[in-house]
């Protein structure tokens, strides 16, 4: 029976030590398990993808810049994004604005699906590759002043796709020109147009179109404001340009902006009609206050005067009557008529007499044979208001839109 215990225990002290040695193997190789020991299938790949760097060097090894791709020739889609118009310059009728460009076309010899790349594009340092490889050499071919922004640094971006496509953007600030007749000043509007061109490819060569996948167009404001104008109207078109060395393709974008005249409302109508209404006070002061009257009149036909030259200054040297040339010059008019009306009165009421003027047309005067400076005064201030209210609806309601209808384009 001893026997029979003191084997279990052998046994039991042997089992003992044989579990705690396999406990201490398994925490080792759980860190530090040699590979022969690790039964795990790691999968192996054939072949190791190719990095932008490479594939740009070996895109690049031999490539021509001056042949053009496809075989001679290249359709170019061209997409024009407004980030901002800065200002509008009547005096030289133009106009500035920051725009992106967005060129797109494809080369075969810069595809490189072939190469097992990592991506299928790849952006690219546009400033330094673009110069190594074929681009339209395309610009606005009116602008008066165009330069590229370089803040921090040089805003171009390049993009090649594994098929050759390539898509070139840039960021730009320039000055173009507008057109505009002023026969409605202030309510007219002005059309800014922008002309965009390969400078050295006709469209044997090179065709530009505007992209068609999405609008060529694009205002990435929700609206452009500038302190005189609202951009109203913008749209895009296309048309064949003859030069000596061939017809190129020509894209058109307009710009079409409506001034705001509230401040001409208030600077130039409103005081306009205050000038006018001031000079029929003179009506009611009597034969007798000839100074008086002669005050008012002569203030107020220098008023208008002066706020005349104040717009006129600001303005382009154009032969071109204005609306709001006819509209000062007819207020100046009616006060000038009133010193007329005064002058007539001052020499009836000379030296203290009470003169009168014998009408012998019995339809002008109708019953009124003596015109007294009395009745001269009572009947302009029934005339004047009328012909002035006459002349406002003439002017705001049959020549100002007769003139926009002509100035339509």
């Amino acid at each position: 029976m001893r026997l029979i215990i003191l084997v279990i225990s052998i046994l039991i002290s042997n089992a003992g030590s044989l579990l705690r040695s396999l406990e201490d193997d398994s925490n080792e190789c759980m860190f530090n398990c040699p590979k022969r020991a690790r039964n795990v299938s790691v999968p192996h790949t054939e072949k190791t993808c190719m990095g932008d760097d490479a594939i740009i060097a070996q895109i690049l090894d031999g490539y021509n810049k001056l042949d053009l791709p496809g075989g001679g020739h290249v359709v170019v889609s061209i997409e024009i994004w407004v980030q901002e118009v800065s200002k509008i310059i009547e005096i030289t009728s133009e106009f500035e604005l920051d725009i992106y460009v967005t060129e797109r076309w494809t080369d075969p010899s810069l595809a490189y699906s072939h190469l097992n790349p990592c991506k299928s594009n790849m952006s690219v340092d546009g400033a330094t590759i673009l110069n190594k490889i074929w681009n339209p050499h395309a610009c606005f071919v009116n602008s008066k002043l165009a330069n590229i922004h370089e803040s921090p640094f040089k805003n171009i971006f390049l993009q090649i796709y594994s098929n050759g496509s390539i898509w070139h953007n840039y960021r730009i600030k320039l000055t173009g020109p507008c057109s505009s007749t002023l026969r409605t000043f202030p309510i007219d509007q002005q059309r800014c147009m922008l002309f965009y061109e390969s400078f050295t490819h006709n469209t044997d060569q090179v065709k530009m179109e505007w992209i068609t996948t999405v609008p060529p167009i694009t205002i990435l404001k929700g609206n452009i404001t500038l302190p005189d104008y609202v951009l109203v109207d913008f749209s895009s078109s296309s048309e064949l340009r003859l030069y000596p060395p061939g017809i190129f393709n020509e894209l058109i974008a307009t710009f079409t902006f409506q001034r705001l005249y509230g401040f001409y409302i208030l600077q130039v109508y409103v005081p306009a009609y205050i000038s006018v209404f001031i000079s029929w006070v003179s009506f009611t002061l009597g034969a007798e206050q000839i100074p008086s009257r002669t005050t008012v009149g002569v203030n107020s036909l220098l008023a208008l005067t002066f706020q005349f030259g104040a717009v006129v200054n600001n303005l382009p040297k154009t032969s071109d009557v204005k609306a709001i040339d006819v509209w000062i010059l007819s207020s100046m008019a009616f006060i000038f008529a009133s010193l007329i009306e005064l002058a007539v009165v001052g020499y009836l009421s000379r030296d203290g007499q009470h003169g009168s003027i014998k009408c012998r047309c019995s339809w002008l005067c109708m019953n009124c044979k003596d015109w007294t400076a009395l009745k001269i005064d009572q009947m302009s201030s029934i005339v004047f208001p009328v012909s002035f209210l006459a002349f406002n609806i003439w002017y705001w309601f049959i020549f100002l839109g007769k003139v926009t209808r002509m100035n339509k384009w």
